[in-house]
């Protein structure tokens, strides 16, 4: 995956890290496209290569078993080519689960998500509007005095000597990551593991991650929020322990392997992790362009629904807090 550094995505990504009276919010925003650097085409061969194994390995166990065992076993194997991403028994969907796995490597090179393939640990999110209410609740039950600034950017908020009150999450961020990712042409998808990785890193309360893929701009956003307890940073002197920066990127761009992504690639790749890969195959070749979506945010900072919106939306339970969407609804235009 090849990192895309825009001045932009840092203004959202400040928004994401903020300190609370309980807890230190950490959280990204991160913009990839997924054409492959070093090593990436050949992980996304052994991801695609390892899924196909497990398949085979419980059509093998189906086999052993007896009648009315195997009838059972069939309908497990069934569902196992199943996937938030479509049948896994489709190139398309295991490239699109690899693009995630590679995706969470390159943000967090402290953990290893290819170690342990489950495509079940991600769901697919078919309601935008419903993601970015649950994210916009999410920040603004941590921040609440964020939820009554509705007001439109003026010329002065939109000048080089910005106050703190510009990197506050708000409609604004959305529509910087609308026009870079076409939110409403998006497949959207919540990693949600049972056994959350950060369980393990002392301090960390809970965590979200929300992924938005185009397939054709060939591009995926990775937005993430992680909860860390104030008094796992608190040593026995009062110092608060710095949290480390997530990655270092080379001047093309592309993530550089520190020593967790070159142990994450002697682990796939063998001591072979540099030679030269195969040409993508002819699904990864240039696609034309859609007809832009429309944006999901307007130039007053006012969210836009479609009328699929609305629908999907009216039959969902309401949230018990009304995030910033819900506080300017009335203006929006549909």
């Amino acid at each position: 995956m090849k990192f895309l550094p825009l001045s932009e995505f840092d203004d959202v990504t400040r928004a994401l890290n903020f300190d609370t009276p309980d807890c230190m919010v950490v959280g990204g925003c991160d913009l990839y496209t997924t054409k492959a650097a070093s090593g990436d085409k050949k992980l996304y061969k052994n991801i695609e290569a390892s899924l196909e194994t497990q398949y085979e390995s419980l059509l093998r166990l189906s086999a052993s078993l007896s009648p009315p065992n195997a009838s059972s076993a069939a309908m497990s194997l069934n569902l196992s080519r199943s996937s938030p991403f479509g049948p896994l028994s489709e190139h398309s969907s295991r490239r699109t689960y690899a693009y995630l796995i590679a995706t969470l490597n390159a943000s967090h090179p402290d953990y290893d998500f290819s170690h342990v393939l489950r495509p079940s640990d991600f769901r697919r999110e078919k309601n935008l509007r419903r993601v970015m209410d649950t994210i916009d609740t999410t920040l603004f039950n941590l921040r609440p005095q964020l939820a009554r600034d509705v007001t439109p950017p003026t010329p002065a908020s939109s000048s080089p000597h910005m106050s703190a009150t510009t990197h506050s999450w708000g409609p604004r961020m959305w529509r910087i990551i609308d026009n870079q990712m076409s939110l409403k042409e998006c497949s959207i998808y919540c990693y949600s593991p049972d056994e959350d990785p950060y369980d393990g890193e002392e301090g960390t309360i809970w965590s979200l991650n929300y992924f938005f893929f185009n397939k054709v701009r060939k591009r995926v956003c990775y937005i993430y929020l992680r909860g860390i307890s104030v008094l796992s940073q608190l040593p026995a002197d009062g110092t608060a322990t710095p949290v480390p920066g997530k990655r270092n990127v080379d001047d093309d761009g592309y993530v550089s392997h520190d020593t967790g992504a070159r142990k994450r690639a002697k682990y796939w790749f063998g001591d072979g992790a540099n030679d030269e890969m195969d040409e993508f195959s002819a699904d990864e070749e240039e696609r034309q362009p859609s007809q832009p979506a429309r944006p999901v945010v307007d130039e007053y900072d006012n969210y836009i629904l479609s009328d699929d919106d609305l629908r999907s939306q009216s039959g969902g339970s309401k949230p018990t807090v009304r995030a910033l969407s819900e506080e300017i609804a009335d203006s929006m235009e549909v």
